[in-house]
């Protein structure tokens, strides 16, 4: 959570009277705070009303101390009211941590994962391919999916809104599908359509569970398999390509989205979500476009790209009419969606 400024500490900052970097110093502690509180049980122990330090360091069974101190940064960073000895969540944190509580362990292994950063600069790319790096970490790929059912939640119904399936749609592929959220809320707005998850095994365990959860077993499916290995099929309306491409080289995005083409009808709609840079509306999605783009690249070896390299992209692989949609809910993020030209594809 922001730490608040007072009026003169803005215009202290903003004069260059006082180091402004220590403020990216104390959110970096911030969060990692956070990352503890969640990793311990802390919001869940606070349940519905105010307890004692004593009585949560009971219940999360840790040191009454450490726990004390903990819960003293909570609330100086306004997740935590405190009232006499009784600490409660602030109506923010009750808002919104249970939609992002699940993904915060997936944002500290990411943040853990830039501790070698200056090497990854060094030598043009991650020391650990992301791979072989969530297998190293126990639950990896469960707190990586969790992240991201924690991002989708945030956005799903938005997105599902403002992609104007064709009535004549039927069939949808999910490439790179991970947990089928962005799926199941398709199937939901457009019930004449059945959709696929592709994607590899270690992701599917969480994607089945989600689905199951959803009571949506009748109308999407999990597919496991690797997207640059295995084919696609074909007869497809609709292609789902959500956070692929930051991870890849423009080559292979240009190579992956001329599978995607094959896999779809002629008029087939594909649409991509991720991170934008260039034109942005904001300061904020400026900074998030940024930023995350230079994680992409000590994760994955990948970029956040611009609007007209991915229309440029799409082009080239039998698409027509590329065209972008904001979405407000997510600074950085955007929608781009294309069109399967004809028959006449480039191989």
């Amino acid at each position: 959570m922001p730490i608040t400024l007072t009026l003169v500490e803005r215009v202290v900052f903003r004069l260059n009277l006082a180091p402004a970097l220590m403020l990216d110093f104390l959110a970096a502690e911030s969060f990692q705070a956070l990352v503890a509180a969640h990793r311990l049980g802390v919001f869940e122990a606070l349940g519905g009303g105010g307890l004692t330090a004593a009585k949560i360091a009971s219940r999360i069974e840790a040191d009454e101390r450490g726990t004390t101190l903990l819960l003293e940064a909570l609330e100086a960073l306004g997740y935590l009211n405190k009232k006499g000895s009784h600490y409660a969540a602030t109506a923010s944190t009750a808002k919104w941590l249970p939609a992002l509580g699940d993904g915060i362990g997936w944002f500290g292994l990411m943040v853990q994962r830039l501790h070698d950063l200056d090497q990854c600069v060094r030598r043009g790319g991650p020391t650990t391919e992301t791979r072989a790096w969530l297998n190293q970490i126990p639950n990896g790929w469960r707190e990586f999916q969790a992240g991201m059912v924690a991002l989708a939640r945030m956005t799903a119904d938005e997105i599902a809104a403002k992609v104007r399936v064709p009535a004549t749609a039927r069939r949808l592929l999910d490439v790179g599908g991970g947990h089928g959220l962005y799926s199941i809320k398709f199937c939901r707005r457009y019930p004449q359509l059945s959709a696929t998850v592709f994607d590899l095994p270690e992701a599917m365990d969480v994607a089945r569970e989600t689905i199951a959860a959803e009571d949506m077993g009748h109308c999407v499916s999990a597919r496991d398999g690797d997207f640059w290995m295995d084919d696609l099929g074909t007869g497809y309306d609709v292609a789902l390509l959500f956070n692929i491409i930051h991870a890849n080289l423009p080559d292979k995005n240009v190579e992956l989205l001329r599978k995607v083409a094959r896999a779809l009808s002629p008029g087939g709609l594909v649409v991509i979500l991720d991170q934008l840079t260039g034109k942005v509306s904001t300061g904020t999605a400026r900074a998030v476009a940024a930023l995350m783009s230079l994680n992409l690249f000590n994760l994955a070896g990948g970029q956040a790209y611009t609007f007209e390299e991915i229309a440029g992209w799409l082009r080239s692989a039998g698409f027509a009419e590329p065209r972008r949609i904001g979405l407000p809910k997510a600074p950085g993020m955007s929608l781009v969606l294309g069109t399967k030209a004809g028959s006449g594809l480039p191989a």
